[in-house]
């Protein structure tokens, strides 16, 4: 592999930076027989991670995967409208298999949208009863997955050990970074890596995506430097542009205006009052409120304490832009 700032799944230990405390803590959960919640926001590596722990020695998966990193595995799901069906199958699977098998959900708070309001319950029922497997279950929404495990009236009540994952270690992934170029002649001035983690918030995906390019754009025996951070996002962003454009325009009215407002304001707060709608030119705090539940359903903008935020980084930096 020529770059080593994968942007694209799990490629393996030698592309993989640190974690060594998380990868141990969950690989002795699951081989003493835990089920685990793993809770991190999106695009901080939580899936990469789990690969990770699925390709040591003593978990190690006869699964394959594919160039995205995905997992290729079929076992002939039914009649997927219903899922009392549906589960029948699949933990049918896993009690018959010949070894003890290990299950990753990711993004498991989704089943809280799903059509059958049992979904929780039966998954539940069929997870106490399965013998041969343990879980690891995945979630983005943090406040979702914390209800579904801590919750006295939910079915997943204490049912697993809870871990929440932080951003990587900003001197852990200097070192990462390093290495890398200096393993193909090439030099990092590491004063980057504490500017990305800054203008990104230690966020795994979008540091990945900027280096990348960096590595890309320095030459052999060249030297990385700060001046060039710049471009590299903007490199980013301009590969972007189309996606980003089409999601703009294709957003109703209102969600689209409030999206650029929120953009805007950076930090979004006391966006249902009056003073906001004014300062933004928006129908009514009614209106704002309506527009707010369709962008966190789609998963646009996302809430952090009491201040909203555009969810996708280069959204952002890329709307800033364009709305200049």
């Amino acid at each position: 592999m020529k770059n080593p700032f994968v942007t694209n799944g799990y490629a393996g230990p030698e592309y993989f930076c640190d974690r060594m405390e998380e990868t141990q803590h969950i690989t002795e959960m699951l081989t003493n027989e835990n089920n685990m919640a793993l809770i991190s926001p999106r695009r901080i590596g939580k899936t990469e991670l789990i690969h990770h722990c699925f390709a040591q020695p003593v978990l190690r998966s006869e699964i394959s995967f594919d160039i995205n990193g995905a997992p290729v595995w079929g076992i002939g799901i039914g009649n997927i409208v219903n899922p009392e069906i549906t589960l029948d199958e699949i933990f049918s699977y896993l009690n018959q298999a010949d070894k003890p098998c290990l299950v990753a959900i990711d993004e498991f708070q989704q089943i809280t949208n799903y059509a059958d309001n049992r979904i929780e319950a039966l998954l539940r029922t069929y997870i106490q009863r399965c013998t041969n497997a343990h879980f690891i279950f995945s979630g983005s929404h943090r406040h979702l997955m914390a209800e579904m495990f801590t919750s006295p009236a939910r079915p997943f009540y204490q049912s697993v050990t809870l871990m929440n994952l932080k951003p990587l270690d900003v001197e852990k992934y200097k070192e990462f970074a390093t290495a890398k170029f200096e393993e193909r002649n090439k030099h990092l001035d590491t004063a980057i890596i504490g500017e990305l983690f800054a203008r990104f918030g230690g966020v795994t995906s979008y540091i990945q995506r900027v280096m990348n390019v960096l590595f890309l754009k320095t030459p052999e025996q060249g030297t990385c430097t700060l001046d060039m951070v710049d471009e590299a996002i903007n490199y980013n962003l301009n590969m972007a542009s189309d996606t980003y454009e089409t999601l703009l325009r294709q957003m109703p009215e209102k969600q689209r205006n409030v999206f650029i407002a929120i953009s805007a304001e950076g930090e979004a707060r006391s966006v249902k009052s009056g003073a906001f709608a004014k300062k933004y030119h928006l129908p009514s705090p009614s209106s704002v409120n309506s527009a707010l539940k369709g962008l966190l359903e789609k998963d646009f903008i996302t809430q952090q304490d009491d201040a909203y935020v555009v969810y996708d980084k280069f959204f952002d930096l890329w709307l800033k832009k364009y709305l200049k």
